[in-house]
């Protein structure tokens, strides 16, 4: 649900949580929302600290609290703080679903290692199971406006557009989150080039052209229909599909952009995305959206 009215970040007390969380807090500031913060404790070392007579669960809560302190400025809605014993991907996907929270944040990468790629993380399985939209923040992230402790500046919103149901809806979300964050849209759609024998490459060519022109069709079309109340803009190009939309979202010294991605349905796959946005969420170094369409 945009805007959400509650967000739920997962923190497991590295550098690119704490990165998350900080987003997660200026959302939660810049929208209203109530904030919850999770950190899911790996059960083999709950049971090393309480063998040792060591309460676990409180010690993280008082972390938690002192994290929350540092990256949010005082005032907003309540902090609730939750510390749950269990693997990762399924506590967090369990308390934001029994919380009922509209939004799960989390960081591209933990303690497993900042060279890691998305599979096999926390994260992926998260976006695996999870029953809303998670939003991933990299760790390079950081906010346009360090005052303020909301997202102003933030823009614009990126689209990537593949004419399927869930990334229609995805470019919907996309420009009610531009609307909250008082900035424009970008809907994007890349034509894949076609890998072809070089005696057929002219064949490929004119292809590629026909398609590049249906497709600004296609996305113009997808803009009519949007309603939206904010500036669109349409790119259509050749080229990688993964890499163009990584180029898409490139930040700049003005620029600090955010994606939006569609996931597939809970009936398909358990909501997983496909495999081309776990190839741009290990390309990119802006703040993704990774939208399920509400029931």
């Amino acid at each position: 649900m945009l805007p959400p009215r509650s967000i739920l970040a997962a923190v497991d007390f590295s550098e690119p949580s704490r990165t998350a969380l900080d987003f997660a807090a200026r959302f939660a500031r810049h929208t209203g929302a109530a904030l919850h913060v999770l950190h899911a404790q790996d059960p083999l070392l709950a049971a090393a600290a309480k063998a040792s007579g060591v309460d676990l669960s409180q010690e993280s809560r008082e972390e938690l609290a002192r994290l929350v302190q540092s990256v949010s400025p005082p005032g907003g809605s309540p902090v609730q703080y939750y510390t749950v014993t269990g693997p990762g991907a399924q506590t967090i996907s369990g308390i934001a679903e029994r919380e009922q929270v509209d939004l799960i944040v989390m960081g591209m990468h933990g303690m497993s290692g900042a060279a890691r790629a998305m599979f096999g993380s926390t994260t992926e399985g998260v976006l695996r199971h999870a029953s809303g939209s998670v939003l991933v923040v990299p760790d390079e992230w950081t906010p346009p406006r360090g005052t303020g402790g909301d997202l102003s500046g933030m823009g614009p919103v990126v689209a990537a557009v593949e004419f399927t149901e869930q990334a229609v809806a995805a470019a919907r979300a996309a420009c009610r989150l531009a609307a909250l964050l008082d900035t424009s849209v970008d809907l994007v759609h890349i034509v894949a080039e076609l890998p072809v024998l070089e005696r057929w490459r002219g064949h490929a060519k004119a292809a590629v052209a026909q398609r590049l022109d249906e497709a600004r069709r296609e996305l113009a079309g997808v803009e009519r229909s949007l309603g939206a109340t904010v500036p669109v803009r349409l790119h259509v190009e050749s080229g990688p599909v993964a890499e163009g939309i990584a180029k898409a979202v490139a930040p700049g010294d003005d620029r600090h952009p955010l994606l939006v991605l569609g996931r597939r349905s809970r009936a398909s796959r358990l909501g997983a995305p496909g495999a081309t946005a776990y190839r741009v969420l290990t390309l990119i170094q802006a703040p993704t959206l990774v939208y399920l369409p509400e029931a």
